[in-house]
């Protein structure tokens, strides 16, 4: 028997593909294959997705053994959580806040706009403070009394004993102001005064010098000497330093004297930057200090230079961005370096670190301590963003000073600081270590 001719077609497909040979049979096939295809790809995301999960939950697992088998870091990070049986033995106790424009009386500013104080010490019952703003210098009470006539402005006598000196049209620059504790027992008769300025161009047209024995353009920092007479100070001589930076704004910071073993009168200068320098300068934990001493130099402005006799590297442990400030507590040697853009505090020691005992061949730093400055109380942010100040103001023959005074500069514009940095800048501080 014949079958249909339209049947066998029919049958033959049916038995190759198992199915059907119609439009409908067709869209079948199609939306199968797309039901095959997503359940695959649906798949293989969930398989991706699992391995991922997998991954970051042994990053976090690992993150959190981490953070219990080691040290939690003086950053500011840790005022709570992991970090809180740390924070009373590594923060700063705040004493007392106070800003400079408020310690003055009205008439006393003048024109004074900014207070950008960078350096400050305690002589007797007075700090004294340097702005990098200002050619004047801040003498105020110890006890901070606001709005007071016992706080006032020391400025610049233009009759000084540099004959027709007169200050730059420009700020100062000031980053350092040193007291010479024995300048009345070594003849000179006066309480004698060093105002460092950070590091200004020399040379050519450069308003400051011909570039002396360097020839061309360089930049140094620049060391005045100064006798406080009543309410001013007078000009006595203006060295330039033998050390010499990559431009003027990463010189030195903050800076100490010490009367040698030698009997000779050492500037210890500290570098903002690491290694006192601008390209490898945020290299954390590379600190310098440079020690110089005074020589004649007739081919120098002024006929002296500040020559470098030794470079110090600060210890490890003072592991900063950069280095704001530098103190020494003559009687115990303990020093006090800090850092601006950790808001960090170093606390050590440095060898011969007093008056007659100072070696610059063999004095050397030790390992110290860091702490943090108080950070704001509720978000652990940094609200002592610009310290570029310290020094000690109590201590004894023994054991480490407790008290010490700081100052802050103006906080960076522009949004390049937190709004948290603005309520503590253009003052005075005082801190207690825990």
């Amino acid at each position: 028997r014949t079958q249909p001719p339209l049947m066998e077609p029919s049958v033959t497909h049916y038995e190759h593909i198992g199915v059907p040979s119609s439009p409908w049979a067709q869209r079948l096939r199609v939306s199968r294959s797309c039901v095959i295809s997503t359940v695959a790809s649906f798949a293989l995301t969930a398989l991706v997705a699992l391995f991922i999960a997998s991954a970051l939950l042994s990053a976090n697992i690992g993150l959190v053994t981490t953070l219990k088998a080691a040290a939690v870091p003086h950053t500011g990070e840790w005022c709570s959580g992991s970090g809180a049986a740390l924070f009373s033995k590594a923060t700063l106790k705040r004493v007392v806040d106070q800003t400079v424009s408020g310690l003055l009386m009205y008439n006393a500013i003048g024109n004074e706009k900014k207070f950008e104080a960078s350096d400050v010490i305690r002589l007797g019952e007075f700090f004294y403070v340097v702005c990098d703003s200002s050619w004047s210098i801040l003498k105020a009470s110890e006890s901070l009394p606001l709005l007071s006539e016992s706080n006032a402005l020391i400025h610049p006598d233009v009759a000084t004993d540099v004959e027709s000196w007169v200050p730059p049209d420009e700020d100062s620059g000031f980053e350092a102001i040193v007291h010479d504790m024995s300048s009345f027992s070594h003849g000179g008769g006066h309480e004698d005064f060093y105002l460092v300025r950070e590091s200004i161009k020399h040379g050519e047209n450069s308003g400051s010098d011909d570039g002396g024995s360097k020839g061309g353009i360089y930049f140094a920092a620049q060391i005045l000497k100064a006798h406080v007479n009543g309410g001013s100070w007078a000009l006595v001589e203006a060295c330039s330093t033998e050390f010499t930076f990559e431009g003027d704004s990463k010189g030195f910071e903050g800076a100490i004297s010490l009367r040698g073993k030698d009997g000779v009168l050492y500037m210890l200068a500290l570098c903002e930057g690491n290694y006192c320098e601008e390209t490898r300068g945020k290299q954390a934990g590379n600190g310098r200090v440079v020690v110089m001493a005074r020589e004649p130099d007739t081919k120098a402005v002024g006929g002296c230079l500040w020559k470098t006799k030794r470079v110090i590297n600060l210890p490890k442990t003072a592991n900063f961005i950069d280095y704001s400030a530098f103190a020494v507590h003559h009687s115990t040697q303990a020093v006090a370096i800090t850092s601006q853009e950790n808001s960090q505090l170093w606390v050590g020691q440095l060898s011969g670190g007093s008056d007659e005992s100072f070696d610059p061949d063999t004095a050397e730093f030790t390992d110290g301590k860091v702490f943090d400055f108080p950070r704001t109380s509720t978000t652990c942010e940094l609200q002592y963003c610009n310290i570029e100040g310290i020094h000690w103001v109590s201590g004894s023959e023994k054991g480490t000073p407790q008290m010490l005074v700081a100052v802050s500069d103006k906080m960076k514009s522009r949004g390049r600081q937190s709004a948290t940095c603005q309520d503590k800048d253009q003052s005075i501080h005082l801190f207690m270590l825990p």
